[in-house]
């Protein structure tokens, strides 16, 4: 029986010249398909084909009555299909299809800011949905994706993790939450550690510049935690869980959702006897409070959105002399947006704000001690945007503005106490369909009072051959502005003997990406992906030598000095069998310093991962993952001054298990260990030994 998309129309109200709005849903679960695209020609003009997309809720302005048009359906992971008006009405308005046995050509929304087929994106994005979250039950963003091929962890001193994408990493990858920007960044406070999974439906990662679509920061790629659409009904979640190295988490969702008005709150908590980042990790500490609602709404033609997330760390650990330093942070996050059709596209209007807050103490003991001398840093952000998408005959254009107000205040580290700027930012985006390749162009203008202006064009295209191979190139440029403490910063290290003093005169550093790849589909469930790139990277601000001070001091000034390329390669193969599920990847990568000629510190030429899932039971599944992550130099100043390799990272090979099953009354339990023989190499930037991990959880409380 061959597959049946499920497309139910509803019709908007009475005429014959009525607009009919449409819902594009799912047969098995009746769940709505949003980013489907439906397509139709008129009588009148055949030659035109009008293209239109669902929402969120899956629904789109289809066709007005009276019209003989044929409609040309097709969704992710779903077979497309071609129906007349008049057979959709007669057969009551819905047709079903099944789901593919392995969707491997998912939905997007980060390289394209929109809804968008996987294969259809021509720069290199990588997706880790929902099933490999629940498998790796990682406690945060960082150490699940640093497992990825091409993606490497690094330390944050003196606490915390980033991650580095094909060689570039820290302040030069963007870090979003739904989209915005998550907190800490103006601060230069990025810590993925933070960034819990709770209430996460997928994390996609951009493999490259993509400051045409988000600005600065983009330099190197994108990373973004999508949470999940509310589902319908009332739901509640909850789930706990107890492992090594002290770590406890406990999270909850309680969740609603009616045809007007959807609504989800999230609440985790996590702690560990360790601080990510910190390679020894006695008598550390780390905690987590976070909570993520959002809340959806529809009102005639308008469609509402309102998020906001609040979030609490504390983290302990041994400074020397027995004391103790400690870092408090707190951030609030509020946005919201109102959409509607106009014309052939929709409008959207937003309004973020941000404030992030970080206060470092030292004491004895295990508590800070306030002083009069405690002085707090601070972030904040306001931002306003304005959107428009639409389809028009071949071309998706999208348009848009946003201005920003940013400020910090940081009286330990600026001599004025506080920073500020104000900035605007103009963005285009086409993707031009011809038969099956697609053009995809944009640029995007970065207008800034206090460091200047920044202009970011990509252009990339995609061209499929058949239904089994595609094919997909991108040139792309990326910038990262320099932050407020570069440019402003003026405090003095005595116990160290030196002073650092900012650079007004600074320039953003810039970033050329080329990138190939193609995707051969043999069949529903296999997937072969090779991709080669190289990026060259100008202007890297490093601190400098700029002499002494009256007194004595070494003077640090931050200047434009630096150059690095990173080229590589990547292969990933995904399989489907009957009960089991195979992924394996592979990343080869050379990174330099081209004025230093020498290699990047900490970046492995070798990494890999093996992923596999097996259907043991109708409860019971078991999830294995290996990966590898070869040996790096460690590069510095030797005894001399002289720049150059002072150590190695070692390799490092570990394999994570998770079993989980099914009980009664809706309840899951699982058990799982991380670095399954207790690898541990040397120079490695972060505790490694083994872990065990048991979990209980509830997926569905009260719903049906």
């Amino acid at each position: 029986m061959k597959p049946r998309l499920a497309l139910v129309l509803l019709l908007a109200g009475p005429g014959a010249a009525a607009a009919q709005s449409g819902t594009v849903v799912d047969r098995i679960t009746e769940a709505p398909v949003p980013g489907a695209r439906v397509e139709w020609t008129t009588a009148e003009r055949p030659a035109t084909r009008v293209i239109a997309h669902t929402d969120v809720r899956g629904s789109f302005e289809g066709p007005r009555d009276g019209q003989e048009v044929l409609l040309s359906v097709s969704a992710l992971g779903y077979e497309a299909t071609s129906l007349s008006w008049e057979a959709v009405l007669e057969g009551g308005g819905r047709i079903a299809l099944e789901p593919l046995a392995l969707p491997l050509d998912e939905v997007v929304v980060t390289a394209t800011g929109r809804p968008s087929r996987r294969s259809e994106v021509a720069v290199p994005i990588e997706t880790v949905s929902a099933r490999e979250l629940h498998s790796a039950n990682a406690p945060a963003v960082d150490r699940l994706l640093a497992e990825l091929p091409a993606v490497q962890q690094a330390a944050q001193a003196p606490t915390g993790t980033n991650l580095m994408i094909r060689g570039i990493g820290g302040s030069r990858v963007l870090v979003l939450l739904d989209g915005q920007p998550a907190g800490g960044s103006l601060l230069e406070n990025r810590d993925l550690s933070r960034l819990s999974l709770a209430g996460v439906e997928r994390v996609e990662v951009v493999k490259g510049p993509l400051s045409s679509l988000y600005g600065s920061d983009a330099l190197g790629g994108v990373i973004n935690v999508v949470t999940g659409v509310p589902e319908t009904g009332f739901r509640a979640h909850a789930s706990a869980l107890s492992g090594g190295a002290g770590r406890r988490e406990a999270a909850a969702t309680v969740e609603s959702g009616s045809e007007d008005l959807q609504y989800r709150v999230t609440g985790s908590w996590r702690q560990e006897d360790r601080v990510p980042g910190l390679i020894d990790g006695s008598d550390a500490f780390a905690r987590v409070w976070d909570v993520r609602s959002t809340a959806r709404a529809q009102r005639g033609p308008w469609d509402f959105r309102a998020d906001g997330s609040y979030l609490r760390e504390r983290q302990r650990w041994p400074v020397g002399g027995g004391f103790s330093g400690f870092n408090d942070n707190t951030g609030v996050t509020a946005w919201s947006q109102a959409r509607r059709q106009a014309g052939p596209g929709a409008v959207t209007l937003r309004v973020f704000g941000q404030s992030w807050d970080h206060l470092f103490r030292s004491a004895r003991g295990t508590l800070p001690i306030e002083t009069d001398g405690d002085e707090t840093q601070k972030e904040r952000l306001l931002e306003v945007s304005a959107l428009y998408g639409a389809a028009m005959g071949r071309h998706e254009l999208d348009l848009g503005m946003e201005a920003a107000l940013r400020r910090i205040e940081s009286p330990d580290k600026i001599l004025s106490d506080e920073a500020s700027d104000q900035q605007l930012e103009l963005f285009a985006q086409d993707a031009w369909r011809m038969g099956r390749t697609i053009v995809t162009g944009g640029a995007r203008a970065t207008l800034n009072d206090r460091w200047g202006s920044s202009l970011s064009p990509t252009l990339g295209v995609t061209h499929g051959f058949g239904t089994a191979v595609r094919l997909r190139s991108s040139i792309s440029r990326g910038f990262r502005a320099p932050s407020f403490k570069e440019l402003t910063w003026s405090f003095a290290n005595l116990g160290a003997g030196y002073t650092v003093l900012g650079n007004e005169d600074l320039r953003p550093e810039r970033s050329w990406s080329l990138s190939a790849g193609a995707e051969w589909t043999p069949s529903a469930s296999v997937s072969v992906e090779v991709e080669a790139y190289r990026t060259e990277v100008e202007n890297l601000i490093e601190s400098a030598f700029q002499g002494y001070t009256a007194s004595g001091l070494l003077i640090y000034t931050p200047r434009n000095v630096a150059q690095a390329v990173t080229q590589g390669g990547e292969v990933s193969v995904r399989a489907l069998g009957d009960g089991w599920d195979l992924a394996a990847g592979y990343g080869f990568l050379d990174a330099r310093s081209l004025d230093l000629d020498l290699p990047l510190d900490r970046r492995a030429r070798h990494t890999g991962r093996l992923r596999a899932s097996w259907q043991l039971t109708s409860a019971t599944r078991l999830d294995g993952t290996l990966h590898y992550t070869g040996a790096a130099p460690i590069i510095g100043f030797d005894e001399n001054g002289r720049n150059g390799q002072i150590g190695t990272q070692e390799r490092f090979a570990a394999t994570d298990l998770q079993a989980a099953t099914s009980l009664p009354g809706g309840l899951e339990a699982t058990v799982g260990v991380d670095n399954l023989f207790d690898t541990r190499p040397g120079g490695w930037p972060a505790t490694t030994q083994r872990q065990l991990r048991v979990g209980l959880a509830a997926r569905n409380l009260f719903g049906r």
